[in-house]
């Protein structure tokens, strides 16, 4: 049985703490439609469909609570999106998830975290190069 969905986690980009953008890897934070299934906190490699424009992105998926910033005890669901950098806030978009990558894990420091995420787009892109995309969405 796979650890995630076979049907898209949808939600609406929200705000969050504003971190990822400062350390170098923005991330669109997903507030899930009432209902819809979140997987296992894990970092996972997938796509990032955008029904309002009909675009589809590679991105790399971070379920859980940021362990290394210990700041919050609340699941989060952020995605960084590998290859556009446009304002999604507000914006209802659907995950289709592709492949677990590894656990979240609380690091020691910052800079061990940035190596494991620069780690995990490399891995997300080697394997999206190869998985089919999801439909284009539409509104």
């Amino acid at each position: 049985m796979a650890e995630f969905p076979s049907t898209p986690l949808v939600g609406t980009v929200v705000h969050g703490a504003g971190r990822g953008k400062g350390l170098g890897f923005p991330t669109a934070n997903l507030s899930p439609a009432p209902g819809t299934a979140v997987p296992p906190p894990a970092i996972y490699s997938g796509w990032l469909a955008r029904p309002a424009t009909g675009g589809v992105h590679r991105a790399t998926i971070s379920i859980g609570t940021n362990p290394t910033f210990g700041d919050s005890s609340e699941v989060h669901v952020e995605v960084h999106c590998h290859d556009t950098s446009d304002d999604l806030y507000g914006e209802r978009v659907e995950l289709w998830f592709v492949a677990r990558l590894r656990d979240t894990e609380k690091f020691a420091d910052v800079d061990d975290l940035l190596r494991a995420a620069r780690e995990d787009v490399r891995r997300s892109d080697a394997l999206l190069a190869s998985a089919p995309r999801p439909a284009t969405p539409t509104p």
